[in-house]
């Protein structure tokens, strides 16, 4: 794993980001806490929320949505 102080990490964001995509754990800390990059953002499966619903319908249309939408960068 590279880990990196945010001063580092600015003077050596394109290499730690090709690390990243390249599988390498990267980990930044700010302060107290820790920032990692990863190379894709994992979803959740479907039914994940299914218990948070009451109504069945509700539940399946969650699955349904969540298996069928498409993982999207907003630019």
């Amino acid at each position: 794993m590279t880990a990196l102080t945010l001063d580092e990490a600015q003077r050596s964001l394109p290499d730690a980001v090709q690390k990243a995509l390249h599988g390498e754990a990267v980990a930044i800390k700010v302060g107290g806490e820790i920032v990692r990059l990863v190379q894709e953002v994992p979803l959740r499966p479907a039914g994940y929320f299914a218990g948070c619903y009451r109504d069945a319908e509700d539940a399946a249309f969650e699955e349904r949505v969540s298996r069928d939408s498409k993982p999207t960068l907003e630019e």
